[in-house]
This record gives structure tokens, C-alpha cells and sequence, in this order.
């Protein structure tokens, strides 16, 4: 056997920068959570986040972490609602776009010509361009260091376009679903080689 030689970094020696390029660059692939939400005006945030993740199915919850207080952060705390959408090969590009930086009077929604459609279960209206959807309400805030911020939200809608659905036993069809993953930097993935390990009993 090789030897390998590990390299060891006490994390209270390396600045923000530094955490984040280890963290994000070995934790992949990362989901990706595209969100849009509103602020009490009712103005539509979209965007996207990779610090994003299951944390239950009883109940059912999910996670997104902010890196600080943005627009989806403070809309998700003014209206305790956001709409998930996942991301795949069809509406990628879209969603790069909306990574940009825009003033929180405005909308990436309209600046890009998002098309919204109504959601079934919250207020806050949903992105048509994607396969699918989670309709969830603020389950749970905790507010962390450095003014980072992390929510939990509870699913109380699923959408699913047919196409990634196997109706009768919920199966979801990976290759049709196409999924995207966030990688370090401005690198993305999709689904590569795939395969069978049944675990022991």
C-alpha cells in the first residue's frame, strides 16, 4: 500500500476565505437549492444556494444556510415562507443568473424574465422552469456566528413534473430528474456513473 501524506489544518489559523475554499471544495457534490421568496411589498426574490440540504422526512425538513443576512434570508424571516425549486440541465443557466448581486428593490424574477406561476399551499409564487418543487414554511431559525444564519423548512407541498415520477411507487427517475450539483467555484456537475450496493442485514 502507498503511503499518503495527509496535510492538517487547525481551522482557528486560517481566515473566512480559507474555511470556505476547504469546506466548499471537499464537500461535493452540493444540491442545489434554487429559492424564491417575497418581502411584505410582495416583491419576488430568486436565488440560488448550495448550502443546502434533507434534514428529515418525519417531519419532513429541509436546510439552507446564509453566509449572511440576504434577501432570501430576510424575506424567509418576514413572510416564514420560500418555495425550493432543484436544478437540472434545463434550467441551470437561469439559475446562474440569478446569483448576481442586485439591489433589494429589485427582482431577478422580472430582470431576467422568470416566468412565476402561483404555488398550491404558500403565498410566495413559484418558478414554471423547473422539474421539481417544494412549497415550505420557516420551521426553525438559528442565528450563528459571524452573522451566518441557518434555517430549517418544513415541506407542505410536493410538486413533481410526471416526467421524473413513477406515480404508482413515487420512484423518482434520476435520469430524467437530471440534477445539477454545485461544485467548488464556478464548476457544476451532473450524474455521473451509477451503481447498486446492497447493504448488510
Amino acid at each position: 500500500m502507498l503511503e499518503v501524506t495527509m496535510k492538517s489544518f487547525n481551522v482557528e489559523e486560517l481566515d473566512e476565505r480559507q474555511i470556505y475554499k476547504l469546506m466548499s471544495g471537499s464537500i461535493i457534490p452540493r444540491p442545489i437549492a434554487w429559492v424564491t421568496t417575497q418581502n411584505r411589498s410582495g416583491l419576488v426574490n430568486v436565488a440560488p444556494f448550495s448550502f443546502f440540504n434533507v434534514v428529515s422526512s418525519q417531519p419532513p425538513l429541509v436546510s439552507i444556510a446564509f453566509t449572511a443576512k440576504k434577501d432570501t434570508f430576510n424575506n424567509i424571516m418576514a413572510t416564514k415562507e420560500a418555495v425550493i425549486h432543484l436544478i437540472s440541465s434545463q434550467n441551470v443557466k437561469e439559475m446562474n443568473l440569478t446569483a448576481s448581486k442586485l439591489n433589494s428593490n429589485e427582482s431577478e424574477a422580472d430582470k431576467y424574465d422568470l416566468e412565476l406561476i402561483p404555488s398550491q399551499r404558500v403565498t410566495v409564487p413559484s418558478l414554471k422552469n423547473s422539474l421539481v418543487r417544494f412549497e415550505t414554511v420557516l420551521y426553525k431559525h438559528i442565528p450563528l456566528e459571524n452573522d451566518a444564519q441557518f434555517v430549517i423548512l418544513k415541506l407542505k407541498n410536493f410538486i413533481f413534473d410526471e416526467e421524473v415520477l413513477e406515480e404508482s411507487s413515487l420512484h423518482i427517475l434520476a435520469e430524467k430528474l437530471d440534477p445539477v450539483a454545485r461544485l467548488a467555484g464556478n464548476n457544476f456537475a451532473t450524474l455521473g456513473e451509477q451503481w447498486t450496493l446492497i447493504r448488510p442485514e
